[in-house]
């Protein structure tokens, strides 16, 4: 089995960082006082191998405190079978959602036999537990049942009550479980029991529901015959009210094609009537229009061809008007442009432009002239005041009166200013007069191009004005011979006003043929529609006679009893029909109630077969549960029995009944109740009843470690000594959790444990 030999503890509880090595064959104490940690390593091991948490505690709970942001880590090295193995289960924080979530991993590796091997590989936790499981052939549950022995189970199965070593022994044997399955079992068919007799339906109320079914059957039936015959009756009096309706429509027929011949004979003879009359009227209307002559063909072509020659003579007057005023305005034109060029004609221009250009340069001249003069008197007053002696500036000869000579220069100086500001005036009055002879120069030049071309419209309008006047002539000429007119020298406005008045007489003579043309042709068709009448009226003949009274009374008589026999019938059929729905709606809520009754029946009888069932697995259940209970007494009797006579020959047989009442017999023959024991004895008999647990859980393997936490904290000195001797003398490695000093007299090696602060955790001293 499993043989833990080393195990390292991180940041769980109150251990930050330590490991503790553990012999396979000898008993290794953790000791240390109330708080140090020593459990913590227990709880890291079974949490390392099968991922479970002792105490119903989270894994996120495993964290010491202060250590986020760290790994949490439980790393177990055991041997198994020869092999060596390791695993490796820990924590890492994850940032989730804004806050921080506990992440499993784990780590597996397989060693040689004969030496460290090279194999390592990451798993799941999951898979990690299945992995142990696998090797082992053992749960979480299992393993801790078989090898655990955790603190006061020792005085649990020596003194406890039948009640208490069965639960004990139940939870170690995994016989708990089955146990309660048979309570559950036995539970649930009392409550099915209570059920079934609480829910309604009996074979009585099934009986009753089915006797009133029959009997609304029965009545549905017979209403339902009747119910035939009353639709019988009503679809015969359906037949004889529709022979009625058809003989009183085919009188109804006959009477409307009688008057409908009647009305037809007198709109025909209306007609005809109306025709003669209309004939009549259009005679006089004809005779009073007369004849016209000529047709309207021929005073529509002459109408036509006078309009066009009278708009054509209006263009062309119009055209004559439009000419000889463009003619007219170009002649107005001519005179301005004429008016203008003799404004501005000057015939000594040319004269006047060549002597403002002489003065103009003779000014310029005079002026560049005068800069001169004007530099050689700057030059020379300069020098004359600058100088330090009087002299000339022209011949450097001393001077008398240099300052005459000073003021006589001035004066030339500022004489040469004003005749040049003088030059410069008359130069510039002399180059705008210029400019502007030359600006009219050009004006002139441009009214007499202008002038020209003025003209030269004129006479294009002139020409044109007569090509007008020819064409207005002809046009004239051809409205003078449409009017048979001579076209000499005659007015062009009288003959277009004798052209239109022609038009007006000519239109009006054309609306006077054309009215007696269409009363003509209104003639024609009023007599051809006047014979159509009289050969309608003439093959008029009574083909339909019309019945008499007596015939459409006797109808309709008829047809209204057939009404009234239908109408009764009916009723009566829907009366009994209206009683055979209530039958059978009535049969068909008692169909159901049956139907419930018999569901309600079925499900009372379902539940107490549930029940039934429920108590036969129960009792399976039970039995199956005696019979392991036997053998496993047994086989935990025969097991505390081998272990008991190993640690002490004043015992010879251990064992426990299936009322969990354990005893021993002594070498003398006697047999005595553990609870009567002595301190030492009852320790013994426990040790060794709670090793055969383990070999029975084991199925009477190699046992693995004993993992004791504090066996003997409830017990006096003497006890604790005697349970330790005897783990001594049975020679099963063993680690051993306790605070007490005798652990340190019988351990192999005692690892010992300070009591943690907040920063170092747990220190652990070196093995003794």
């Amino acid at each position: 089995m499993i043989t833990p030999i080393r195990i390292r503890v991180r940041n769980i509880r109150s251990v930050r960082d330590s490991e503790i090595t553990i012999p396979e064959t000898a008993i290794t104490a953790l000791h240390g006082p109330v708080g140090s940690g020593k459990s913590t390593f227990l709880s890291a091991m079974v949490w390392a191998l099968y991922g479970e948490v002792p105490g119903g505690l989270k894994q996120a709970d495993m964290r010491r405190t202060g250590a986020d942001g760290e790994p949490c880590e439980a790393e177990v090295e055991f041997v198994f079978n020869g092999q060596r193995y390791t695993a490796l289960r820990g924590l890492r924080q994850r940032n989730f959602r804004g806050g921080v979530r506990e992440e499993a991993y784990a780590r597996w590796w397989t060693n040689g036999a004969t030496g460290p091997g090279q194999d390592e590989r990451q798993i799941s936790p999951s898979k990690l537990t299945l992995k142990i499981t696998e090797l082992t052939g053992l749960t979480g549950r299992a393993y801790c049942g078989a090898f655990f022995i955790a603190q006061g189970e020792l005085t649990g199965l020596a003194e406890g009550t039948p009640a208490q070593v069965q639960q004990l022994f139940e939870e170690q044997t995994g016989l708990g479980v089955l146990t309660k399955k048979v309570e559950e079992k036995n539970a649930d068919a009392r409550r099915a029991e209570e059920m079934a007799a609480a829910m309604p339906g009996s074979r009585e109320e099934t009986d009753e529901a089915r006797r009133a079914l029959d009997e609304a059957q029965r009545q549905a039936a017979e209403d339902h015959e009747i119910h035939e015959q009353m639709a019988d009756t009503a679809r015969q009096a359906a037949d004889r009210l529709r022979l009625a309706e058809e003989r009183a429509e085919e009188v109804q027929r006959r009477h409307r094609l009688a008057e409908q011949e009647r009305l037809t004979h007198a709109r025909v003879e209306e007609r005809v009537r109306h025709c003669q009359q209309r004939v009549t009227s259009l005679t006089e209307d004809l005779a009073q229009a007369g004849t016209a002559t000529p047709s309207p063909e021929v005073l529509t072509r002459q109408l036509d061809t006078l309009r066009n020659a009278v708009h054509s003579a209006e263009r062309a007057v119009k055209q004559i008007r439009d000419a000889e005023q463009h003619a007219a305005a170009i002649d107005r034109r001519v005179r301005q442009t004429q008016v203008e060029a003799d404004r501005l004609a000057d015939p000594e221009l040319d004269r006047r432009i060549t002597a403002a250009k002489q003065q103009h340069t003779e000014h310029e001249q005079r002026r560049g002239a005068l800069k001169g003069e004007y530099t050689r008197l700057s030059r020379a007053l300069q020098a004359l005041t600058t100088a330090e002696s009087a002299c000339c500036p022209t011949c450097v000869q001393p001077l008398r009166d240099g300052w005459a000579l000073v003021a006589d220069l001035r004066r030339q100086w500022e004489r040469c200013i004003t005749d040049g500001k003088n030059a410069k005036a008359k130069a510039e009055a002399a180059a705008q007069l210029h400019d502007a002879l030359l600006s009219r120069r050009q004006e002139l030049t441009e009214i007499s191009a202008r002038l020209d071309a003025v003209r030269a419209e004129a006479v294009a309008a002139q020409r044109q004005t007569e090509a007008v006047r020819r064409v207005a002539a002809e046009a004239v000429s051809a409205v003078a011979a449409q009017l048979l007119h001579s076209s000499g020298s005659a007015d062009h406005e009288r003959v277009l006003h004798i052209g239109c008045d022609t038009i007006e007489q000519i239109s009006a003579l054309l609306t006077r043929s054309r009215h007696a043309h269409g009363l003509r042709d209104q003639l024609t068709s009023a007599e051809t529609e006047l014979e159509t009448a009289r050969g309608n009226l003439a093959a008029l003949a009574t083909t339909h006679p019309d019945v008499t009274t007596a015939e459409r009374v006797g109808a309709a008589s008829e047809l209204n009893t057939a009404r009234t026999e239908h109408s009764e019938a009916t009723a009566e059929a829907a009366e009994a029909n209206t009683r055979f729905q209530v039958a059978v709606e009535r049969a068909t809520v008692l169909a159901k109630a049956h139907g419930n009754a018999e569901s309600r029946m079925r499900a009372k009888a379902d539940k107490l077969h549930a029940a039934h069932i429920l108590h036969e697995a129960a009792a399976v259940l039970a039995q199956f549960r005696r019979d392991l209970l036997a053998e496993y007494t047994a086989a935990v009797s025969q097991a505390a029995t081998d272990v008991l006579t190993q640690i002490t020959d004043r015992h010879v047989r251990f064992e426990i009944d299936d009322a969990f009442i354990s005893r021993v017999h002594t070498a003398e023959g006697t047999v005595r109740p553990t609870r009567v024991l002595s301190g030492g004895e009852k320790a013994t008999a426990a040790l060794a009843f709670r090793l055969g647990i383990t070999e029975q859980i084991t199925g009477g393997n190699a046992t693995g470690m004993i993992i004791a936490d504090e066996i003997t904290a409830a017990h006096d000195a003497d006890t604790r000594r005697a349970v330790l001797a005897c783990l001594s003398e049975l020679g099963w490695p063993a680690l051993v959790v306790s605070h007490g000093e005798e652990i340190t007299e019988t351990a192999q090696q005692v690892i010992s444990l300070s009591q943690p602060d907040e920063t170092t955790g747990t220190v652990i001293a070196p093995a003794a």
